[in-house]
């Protein structure tokens, strides 16, 4: 149940982003950059081939080839923008986002949006992000005035808001 101080924080959060966007309109969207944490699971195939031994020979071609498909788990870190994916992050499993870690996910991203979103840097990114300790960080805000990037909080560790 949400309290009253859950309520106006909300309202408060959602007055913001309607007052950016009523003053930048589709320029202030589409600087917008957001993230999330995910697993992966995935299929690697690993083509072997067979030898015959002898005079043996395989009458099936397919019989001389066949794939092997070995699943794999990741976990990672995705942020995109409006215009799509700007970097997926694979990391080793168990590997806890901490400041730290996300610290060298959002250089990562200032050189992807270099790469892929020419002006965007210049134009004033906008990251979308929770209140997560890790968002909230003192060396978290140091790299984001590092990097050049503003910020759109949501309020996500209040009950029954949905991580972006």
């Amino acid at each position: 149940m949400l309290t009253e101080i859950h309520k106006t924080s909300r309202m408060d959060a959602a007055l913001e982003f309607l007052s950016r966007y009523h003053t930048d309109g589709e320029d202030f969207l589409n600087r917008i950059v957001t993230g999330d944490e995910t697993w992966v699971a995935y299929v690697n195939a690993e083509t072997k081939q067979v030898y015959g031994m002898g005079s043996y020979r395989f009458s099936n071609p397919a019989e001389e080839s066949p794939s092997h498909f070995a699943s794999e788990e990741a976990d990672g870190y995705r942020l995109w923008d409006a215009q799509g994916i700007l970097l997926i992050e694979f990391m080793t499993r168990g590997t806890t986002i901490n400041s730290e870690v996300y610290c060298r996910t959002l250089k990562k991203l200032k050189r992807a949006i270099q790469n892929k979103r020419r002006g965007l840097l210049s134009s004033g990114v906008m990251l979308l992000r929770d209140n997560a300790r890790r968002h909230t960080a003192v060396r978290t805000g140091e790299v984001l005035t590092q990097i050049q990037m503003g910020c759109v909080s949501t309020s996500s560790l209040q009950p029954g808001l949905v991580s972006f």
